[in-house]
């Protein structure tokens, strides 16, 4: 079963930011945060704090980072949160 997918990708952040804490607490939710930022970084060129981190942490090509929101969550949670 596909879980109920809530994409929150803009706003301003402390809104998104607290909602995505007050997901994250629920049990019945997978949460992930900014999954693109990575492919920013690397596409724009930007250096933000901790760029190297994020680029070694997150895929860095969009493309790799869709399929990963539309797949089932990892524990089959009902609620998807994307940041």
């Amino acid at each position: 079963m596909s879980p109920i997918r809530i994409a929150m990708w803009s706003g301003p952040r402390n809104i998104s930011t607290a909602m995505m804490r007050s997901f994250g607490a629920r049990a019945d939710c997978h949460v992930v945060d900014e999954p693109f930022y990575a492919a920013f970084l690397r596409d724009t060129g930007l250096i933000h704090p901790m760029n190297d981190e994020v680029l070694a942490a997150q895929p860095n090509d969009w493309r790799d980072v869709v399929p990963t929101l539309l797949a089932p969550t990892p524990n089959n949670e009902p609620i998807f949160y994307q940041k």
